[in-house]
């Protein structure tokens, strides 16, 4: 897919900063764990991306939450090929905003190492979807709502109980991209079959309604991760996410619009496992994000089969919570 000569820049004017470093129009709560940013501090980073990357960063104001937090997403590379990230739909799951800051700080550096992708590919990321909800270390936004579960409203709409979701339901869909991510953190103790824990869980739309196409590109990309990821750390033993169908919930959705989808769930954030655990599951994350970069790049993952999706293992599920079917 080609990039739009024009994309509807809410807030802001493409190849300017729609904030400024440190600009936050709620109050700030502290986070549970210091190793976890909050919203000022995720603005802060960005900003100093902005200025002093090597490879230009743009920020631009896509909308606001519901106490006024601003929603940005960094955007770098000159390709014709978007790519969206988001990450902390749910706030009390920051392994993605630590995820996606380092993969912009990676490519923002520049170097032979990234510098197909930044010709390539335009990436596009939202750090932190909820800062209200991750200001409070609550898995909803200030109003209970659950931004994962509004995603099947129609772009431009005055009705999503998310504005969060709204905001970027209306980027992506004027920014047309190849493929969307979705960083989320699983909790609990989950084991395979040999007894070994089970560290991240992906997957890709299943819902009736999403178009063949963008279920096979999404197969492809649940693939490239698990086949390029699963042996490069020994801790890190990827498998199949238990999803639901559910056309509201942010991999179903932009299947169904078109788009490749992938959910990314990283095991691991638990406090009393330490900041060496933590540390880890970023760089296993960050990994598996970079894979996906590096192969829509070099075009090598249209060249997988995306039958072998279906072999990765099951993580199978133990827990009548409603966030097993993300």
């Amino acid at each position: 897919m080609k990039r739009r000569d024009t994309l509807k820049l809410i807030g802001g004017i493409a190849g300017t900063s729609a904030v400024a470093p440190g600009v936050v129009s709620g109050q700030e709560f502290p986070r549970e764990n210091s190793r976890y940013y909050t919203h000022e501090e995720v603005l802060d980073r960005l900003a100093r991306l902005e200025q002093t990357s090597q490879d230009p960063v743009s920020l631009t104001e896509i909308g606001a939450s519901i106490e006024g937090r601003e929603l940005v997403v960094a955007t770098i590379g000159e390709g014709d090929t978007d790519v969206f990230f988001t990450a902390e739909q749910h706030g009390d799951e920051p392994t993605g905003t630590l995820t996606i800051l380092q993969v912009l700080q990676g490519l923002a550096a520049g170097g032979q190492n990234v510098g197909q992708i930044l010709e390539e590919l335009t990436v596009h990321a939202l750090p932190m979807h909820n800062p209200d909800g991750g200001m409070r270390n609550q898995r909803t936004n200030l109003d209970g709502i659950d931004p994962n579960r509004q995603h099947h409203y129609a772009p431009g709409s005055d009705d999503n109980p998310s504005p969060e979701t709204q905001a970027m339901i209306d980027y992506v869909t004027d920014l047309d991209p190849e493929w969307v991510a979705d960083l989320h953190t699983q909790t609990g103790d989950y084991v395979d079959d040999d007894g070994e824990s089970i560290r991240a869980s992906n997957f890709w739309p299943i819902a009736e309604e999403a178009d063949p196409a963008a279920v096979e590109l999404s197969k492809r990309m649940n693939w490239a991760i698990y086949d390029e990821v699963d042996d490069q750390y020994g801790y890190a033993n990827i498998s199949q996410y238990p999803g639901g169908t559910g056309t509201n919930i942010a991999r179903n959705a932009y299947g169904v619009r078109g788009y490749g989808s992938v959910l990314l769930e990283m095991t691991g954030q638990v406090d009393d496992r330490g900041e060496r655990m933590e540390g880890m599951m970023v760089r296993h994350m960050r990994s598996e994000v970079e894979v996906l970069l590096e192969e829509t790049a070099d075009g090598s993952l249209y060249e997988r089969d995306p039958a072998n999706a279906e072999t990765i293992p099951e993580r199978g599920s133990r827990s009548p919570w409603p966030w097993d079917s993300e």
